[in-house]
Parts: structure tokens; sequence; C-alpha cells
């Protein structure tokens, strides 16, 4: 039997496969395509058919025809707040796709049109496509498929993919260009490109199902369009400093600019998702045409439109209670109605609190004790260690709940993650396949990552977009070429968001963005400080380290400054403190990280030059309250903890009057939180406690603040930009506020 009279028998028996459905829920992300070479097993194939409703696929490249199957494991129908069964629900998307690029919808007739009232009130109408024109071949420049930004932008041959685009990656040549993002604000754009970038771009379309989805949900944030048209270009994106997080604001409890942006990055992924695997059916549907013809040499190449694994979305999160957040109140209004969420009960009793237990947050009493940031962080399930994923079938949503391993979230097309738990799970398989064919990663909550555990961070940017260990019935004839030449990297979006710059997640984006489709940084430079909310009259010293002679001129500045403030701190730092009567006692002393927190501590308990005691994270409850108490008494002049146990506990540390920071806090708020500490009243009191209690003088309350050239992002966000600029740039190395 000839070659071409195999293919045409594997096709005939795939398109029997038709009318007689197979259970299409098996492992393996592209093992249900049928494949023009691969003779190791008969594949399986489902023709899609026009239908009403907005169909999804099943596998990677099937879609399933069969009834509805019963669900079990808690499965509930429609999503929380879904039109399914109520009068005026529309379900129907047939017909054409729409640009979302703003944030209310209309639908009139079989198209979907997105409108949004500008700025001068003039409604604003954008293109609309029709569906078929997704299919096709994308490497060709005159197929309307270009139209779509998806298809050029991961197309079998992207035009931005260039060696000399490649070679200015590696050589960290990209062109910097300051720009305006609109609704965010001032913002850097990088580029790798060697020519100038086409004004007329394709855009990205969303499919009609979501935009009903849209509607039906009744979004209402007026940043939603304006989020989605920045994600829809494809970049890389770097956004901090969002709605006043930076300050510890009360503004970001409104949180318009991150949620929106959280929206829009659900929908734009959830957008994606569905393309690929539409694609990817629709091709396979040409396929058995064309092999089931009379005709032999009608059989195309089989088409460039897979990748090693299933997974597309990454989506890293520090809490379960942010995993909560984004797909309880992000995904699920997204699906079409009458969609079957199946392990929704289950997903919702993992990631929320148990029913027997009440969040002390939540308490009219407990949340006044705490600022606006520990309640946002920690309200909820705040646990650090999940991993799950979400499959998209053409008639169910599946939560794939733990236990799950590598082979069953493999199926998946979204996975969630913490830091942690990724880690964890990956060693124990000793794999990290999942990540090899991610396209979209979203990091959320980058500033909370870096008080968990930044090395877990760094392990998953490292080994992103790997060839993966196993094939995993990967058919190797439809994986696109960057794939296999190792090129995803260059073509992956990125989107990160944290509450504040950071040199660590500056790095991220610098050194894991490789985006060749450019990549923007929101750039704040007007920071106000929080000088304003320390009491007047306390004395603030800031001491830059400059040292004369610097211990070598390898380049390695930054490493050498961890030593230079530790012999700064022990040689000049407390022998001043020590001649001081006032600052010799009840003198608190902040350390940024664990780190440096071992190494004081072994440089003090090794010379014993003060007495004190040194609490951290890893501190048990009883070590803490026993140094406390012992400060608080005057039996221990200096006390040492570190910034990381002040984000998780958010004690009050009472009796300091001398407030020392080794090194400036990451987030700007703790500095006016210490220093406004010595003036609050006792926790169990009442009025005639407070009357009694004798009233601090601000004269003796002082602090003094190490700080050096790579503390300027800190610098800023404490004494505002301007003076950050004088005392970085100054003469003088020695600067005191009043």
């Amino acid at each position: 039997m000839s070659t071409a009279q195999e293919i045409k028998l594997l096709t005939l028996l795939n398109v029997s496969a038709v009318k007689r459905p197979r259970d299409l829920d098996k492992p393996g992300g592209h093992r249900g395509s049928p494949s023009l070479i691969s003779k190791s097993k008969t594949p399986s194939l489902v023709i899609e058919q026009e239908q009403e409703t907005e169909s999804l696929p099943q596998e990677n490249g099937e879609g399933s025809s069969k009834k509805k199957r019963k669900v079990i494991f808690g499965g509930e129908v429609g999503p929380s707040g879904s039109t399914y069964g109520k009068k005026g629900s529309n379900s129907k998307g047939k017909g054409k796709s729409t640009v979302v690029d703003n944030s209310n919808i209309k639908i009139n007739g079989s198209k979907a049109v997105m409108e949004e009232s500008s700025s001068n009130g003039d409604i604003v109408n954008e293109d609309v496509i029709e569906e078929g024109e997704e299919s096709g071949n994308e490497g060709e420049n005159s197929n309307p498929a270009n139209n779509d930004l998806f298809n050029v932008h991961f197309g079998a041959t992207p035009p931005i993919l260039t060696k000399e685009a490649i070679t200015l990656d590696e050589e960290h040549k990209w062109k910097a260009s300051r720009i305006s993002l609109k609704g965010f604000g001032r913002a850097v754009e990088l580029s790798a490109s060697t020519s100038s970038i086409s004004e007329e771009q394709p855009k990205t379309r969303i499919t009609p199902s979501i935009v009903t989805s849209l509607k039906a949900s009744s979004s209402t944030n007026p940043l939603l369009s304006t989020s989605l048209s920045h994600l829809g270009s494809y970049k890389d994106f770097y956004l901090h400093s969002l709605d006043g997080e930076a300050d510890g604001s009360e503004s970001q409890i409104l949180g318009e600019q991150k949620e929106a942006m959280r929206q829009a990055a659900m929908v734009h992924s959830l957008n994606h998702v569905l393309k690929t695997r539409r694609r990817i059916i629709r091709n396979n549907e040409k396929l058995a045409h064309a092999a089931s013809s009379d005709n032999p040499t009608s059989i195309p190449e089989p088409p460039r439109d897979q990748s090693f694994t299933r997974p597309k979305i990454l989506l890293l999160l520090p809490f379960r209670s942010l995993a909560l957040h984004y797909i309880k109140t992000h995904l699920l209004p997204l699906a079409p109605a009458g969609t079957q969420i199946e392990n929704q009960k289950i997903f919702l009793n993992s990631f929320s609190l148990p029913e027997d237990e009440q969040d002390p947050l939540l308490s009219e009493t407990t949340s006044k004790d705490f600022p606006i940031d520990h309640l946002i962080n920690f309200r909820g399930n705040s646990d650090d260690n999940f991993r799950f994923g979400i499959k998209f079938t053409r008639k169910a949503w599946r939560l794939v709940m733990p236990p799950a391993n590598e082979e069953k979230l493999l199926d998946c097309d979204i996975l969630i993650s913490s830091p942690l738990g990724f880690k964890m799970a990956s060693e124990k398989e000793d794999s990290t396949d999942l990540l090899s064919s991610i396209e979209i990663l979203i990091a959320d909550g980058l500033d909370t990552m870096a008080m968990q555990n930044w090395d877990h961070v760094q392990f998953i940017f490292n080994n992103m977009n790997k060839i993966p260990k196993s094939p995993h019935g990967c058919d190797f004839s439809r994986v696109k070429p960057w794939y296999l030449e190792s090129q995803a990297q260059y073509l992956r979006q990125t989107i990160l968001l944290t509450r504040y710059d950071t040199p660590e997640s500056r790095a991220l984006f610098n050194r894991h963005c490789h985006n060749l489709q450019g990549k923007v940084r929101l750039e704040k430079s007007d920071y106000n400080g929080v000088l304003d909310r320390v009491r007047p009259g306390v004395r603030q010293i800031f001491e830059r380290i400059d040292l004369e002679t610097p211990k070598s001129s390898s380049g390695n500045a930054a490493v050498e400054e961890i030593d230079n403030r530790l012999e700064w701190f022990t040689k000049k730092t407390i022998p001043a403190l020590l001649r001081s009567a006032i600052s010799r006692q009840n003198t608190l002393i902040i350390v940024p990280s664990y780190f440096d927190f071992v190494r004081l501590n072994n440089y003090l308990r090794k010379n014993d030059v003060i007495g004190y005691s040194a609490i951290s994270e890893y501190s048990s409850n009883s070590e803490i309250s026993k140094a406390r108490t012992l400060f608080f008494k005057g039996k221990k002049p200096f006390l040492i903890l570190t910034e990381r146990l002040h984000f998780y506990k958010r004690y009050k540390i009472r009796g300091a009057k001398t407030i020392v920071f080794y090194s400036l806090p990451e987030h700007s708020q703790f500095y006016s939180e210490f220093l406004i500490t010595p003036f609050l009243p006792s926790k169990n009191h009442n009025q005639n406690q407070i009357e009694n209690e004798i009233e601090i003088d601000e004269a003796e309350i002082s602090s003094r603040v190490l700080f050096s050239k790579f503390d300027s992002l800190k610098l800023e966000r404490i004494v505002g930009t301007q003076n950050a600029k004088r005392l970085l740039n100054s003469g003088e190395s020695r600067f005191e506020f009043i």
C-alpha cells in the first residue's frame, strides 16, 4: 500500500469518527489532532459544524458533537450571575467577530460592535470581520487573516521574527522612546525592530461569545476598553504604582486601573485560547476534506498550527484569595450562557475560607488596626501553595483541581499557580514541561512574591519556553517552526503587575521579556513621598553611603554595596548611636531582608557591641512576644526586626524612640508607620488610661536612614522625586528633615 493510500485510509477513519464520536477526554496536549505522518495510532477527529451557539474546542484540534455529559464532582450550570434561562438572554454569537477597543457593547443584527464614549462624547465604532477570515494559512500576506494581529504574531512565520531583531535583542540594543500610555500615564516603550513601526498595525479581534458575555456582565470600568487595546497589541507590559498603591494611598480601594487591567487580561487570555483552538479545529477539517477527496495530490502539507503542549496561558499569583478573585470575578462571567462549569464548588471551597471560619480582617473592629494594603493582601484565604488548571471544551469549562499532576494539567488551556506551588510540584515531578508552550504570562503581585521567596519566581522565568523533556503525544509535523527552534520566548507576551517598582521586578522585565513585538514599562516620576505623614517635629536624618576607596574596580558595585553597608553601619552608625544618651536605648533597627538580618546578627553576636533582641519572620510567636516585652520594659536597649516580619504581622512596636533603617523599606508606607508608632495609644485602653498616659515630645523621637545610589527607587517613594534627586546628586552625604 502506498503512502498516499495509507494517509487516505487514516483520514477516512477520522471522518467516520464524526458519526460515532468517542470519548475525547483523554490525556495528551495534541493527541487528538490528525497527523499526516504519524502511524502509531489512529487519531480522532470531529468536524466542527455551523451552529448558532459559539462552539468551544474539546482537545487540541478536536471538537465534540456528543450530548452534554453528566457532570460529577459538583458541576454547576453557568457562572455566577449568568443570564442563562432568563428572559432576554442571548447566547448567539454567530456571524462575525469584533474588535474590542471600547467599553459599551451594542449587538446589531449579526454584528457585535463595541462602542465607547470618547472624551468629547462621540461614539467610536470599530471594524468587524467574518469569523471565516480567521482560518487559512497565516503566513500569506494576501490572506484576510492578517487583519487579526493574533494570526500575524502567532502564525507559522511571524514577520517580526527575523535574525536582525534577534541579534539586537541578544546585544541588548533595544530602541527606547517615551510615550503616553492612554489611561495609565507616562511610559517607556522599547522596540527591537530595525525599521520604523507601521502606524497601521492589525488589531486583535474578540470572538462574539466573549462580546456577548461582556455585555451580560455589565462591566462599568471605563478603563476596560483601553486596557484591552493595550494588551491586544501583544506587547510586554510592566505596570506598577497603579491607583496610588506605591505610597499606600487610600485611592487603591477603588483600584480602577488595576481591576481594569485584570479584567482585560482575562478577556485577552480567553480570546487567545479560543482562537488557538478554533484555528486547529478548522485546519483539521480542511485536512479531513482534502484527504477524503478522490485526488491524492490535493492533500496539503500539514499546517503549522500547534505547539509542544496544550497550556498557553500562565497566571502567576501569590495567594489563593487573588486566584479566587481572578476566576470568580473576571473569568467565569465570560462563560457563554448555558456553559457547564465543572468542579466549581470544589474550587470555591478550596480557595475560600471554611464556612465555620470567620475572617478577622473582615470585622470592623480588627480592620481598623491594619492599613489598607494589608487588608487587601490578606483578606480571605492567604495560602501561598496552590496549582490548578482550566480546560475549555465546547459545552463546559472544567476546573482541574488538586491533586492534579502534570499529566492532567497538560490537558488544560490555562494554568494558575503560585510560585511556591509550581516550584514544589516541578521538583517532585522533575519536569517543567508545562511551561514549554506558554504564549501569555501574567504575573500579578510581584511585590508580594518578593516578600515570599523571589527564587521561586526566578525559577519559573528561567524555565519558560524550554524544549520539553517528553513529547507528551505531540504531533511534531504540525508544531510551529519557532517552537522547534527555541524561539518562542521572542513571541511570548508577558504582563507584570506590581504595587511598586523594584530592581528585582525590573530585572525580570529586562532579562526575561524578549518579545520582539515590543515592551512597555510604566514610568512614574512624580512621587510626593510620605514625609508629610510623619508627625511634625520628628528629626529625620538621611545618610548616603559613600566609601572613599572601593574594594575593587571589577564592576560588581551592587555586590560590593552589601559589604559597604554593613561596614558603614558597624563602624559609623552604631558608634554614633552609642554616643547619645537618648539613642543608646529604646532604639529600633529595621533590616530589609533576611540575608542582611543574618549578617548583622552574626556580627553583633560575635563582637558583643550592644545588648539587643532580634526577631524575624522565622521567629516563633513566643520569641516575638518575649523580645517585644524586653524591649518595651527597657531590659534590651536595641531591637532588630525584618521588614518581612512587619509585612506579614504589622506589629506596632512600642517603646521605640529612635528608629534606624539599615536600608530603606520597599514599601514606602512602612517608613511612616514606624515613625507614627511611638505616638499611638495603648491597644487596650480606656479614656482614663489615655488621660494618664505621658504625652511623648516630638523632639524625643528621631530616625536615621542609610541609603545609597542603588536605593533610588525606594528613596523617591519615601522622600519624593525632587528630594531624591537632591539627596543622590548633592555633594553632601548627610541630610536632615524636621
